[in-house]
C-alpha cells in the first residue's frame, strides 16, 4: 500500500514544474499591478494554473465578472470529467478531506494518479499528493509575486514585459498538443476563433474567440462522426479494412472459384 513516502518521490517531478511555473505567474501578477498578496489567495481558492494566469490579464483591465465567470467555465470546464474517474472512494476520512480532494485535482495530479493501481493506493497518499502539488504551487506563486513587487520597485514599469509568460505558455501548450495530436481542422478553427475575437475586440474578445472554437469542435465533431457512419472517409486511428478473401491468394495461385 502506497504511504506518504511514496507521494513525496512521486510528486517530486510536479513539485519542479510548479514551483518554476508558479514564480513566473506571481511575477505576472504583480507586473499587472496587483497586490502580491492576491497570489496564495487565488492559489488557495482558485488553484488553476492556465485560469489563474489568464485572470491576471481579465483582473486587470477590469472585466466583467460575466465574462470572467464564462472564461473560466470554458477554460476550467474539463476538471468536470476528471472528478468522475477520481478514486474518491479510496479516501474514507470525513468530509472536508474528501472536499479538498475534489477541490486539489488538477492536470498534472490527475495523470499521476492515473498512471498508478488504484486498489493500492490509500487515501493518505492521494491527499499528500494533493497536498504537496497544492503547497508547492502556493509558495512558488508566492515567491514569485514578492519577487515581482522588489523588482518592480527597481525596474519600475517595464515589468509589465514578463506578461510575455502568459503568450509564451499557451504557445507551448499548443506545440505540444500538435506534436502528439497533429489536425489541421482544429488548427485552422483555433486561427478562425482568433480572428473572430480579434474583430470583435474589447471585453468581449476572449468569449468570443472562445465561442467560436466552442461552435466549430461540436460541428467538427458531428461531421466526422456523420462521415464515419456514412462509409465517408475513416476517422484518423482507425484499423485497415481486411481484405477480400481471393485478394488473399499466394503468388502464382488463382482465388478458389476464379479460372486460372
Amino acid at each position: 500500500m502506497t504511504t506518504t513516502r511514496h507521494a513525496l518521490r512521486d510528486a517530486a517531478p510536479i513539485v519542479v514544474g510548479y514551483v518554476t511555473l508558479g514564480l513566473a505567474a506571481g511575477m505576472l501578477l504583480v507586473a499587472r499591478g496587483l497586490a502580491w498578496w492576491w497570489a496564495p489567495v487565488w492559489c488557495l481558492v482558485i488553484y488553476s494554473g492556465t485560469m489563474q494566469m489568464l485572470l491576471v490579464p481579465l483582473a486587470g483591465a477590469g472585466e466583467p465578472l460575466a465574462a470572467i465567470a464564462a472564461s473560466a467555465v470554458f477554460v476550467s470546464g474539463r476538471h468536470v470529467f476528471y472528478g468522475l474517474g477520481f478514486p474518491l472512494d479510496r479516501i474514507r476520512a470525513r468530509a472536508p478531506a474528501r472536499l479538498y480532494a475534489i477541490h486539489a485535482i488538477t492536470d498534472e495530479v490527475y495523470a499521476l494518479l492515473a498512471s498508478k493501481d488504484r486498489t493500492r493506493m490509500s487515501g493518505r497518499y492521494l491527499l499528500s499528493v494533493e497536498v504537496i502539488c497544492h503547497s508547492s504551487w502556493t509558495a512558488g506563486a508566492t515567491a514569485g509575486a514578492l519577487a515581482g513587487t522588489w523588482l518592480a520597485a527597481l525596474v519600475g514599469e517595464r515589468i509589465e514585459l514578463l506578461g510575455f509568460v502568459l503568450t509564451s505558455l499557451f504557445v507551448v501548450l499548443a506545440i505540444e498538443n500538435w506534436r502528439t495530436h497533429p489536425d489541421l481542422s482544429v488548427l485552422l478553427l483555433g486561427l478562425v476563433a482568433g480572428a473572430a475575437g480579434l474583430a470583435v475586440g474589447g471585453s468581449a474578445a476572449l468569449l468570443s474567440a472562445l465561442g467560436v472554437l466552442a461552435l466549430g469542435l461540436c460541428a467538427l465533431y458531428l461531421w466526422r462522426r456523420r462521415a464515419g457512419r456514412t462509409g465517408g472517409a475513416a476517422p484518423a486511428g482507425s484499423a485497415p479494412e481486411e481484405p477480400a478473401p481471393e485478394d488473399c491468394a499466394p503468388d502464382g495461385a488463382a482465388p478458389e472459384g476464379r479460372a486460372r
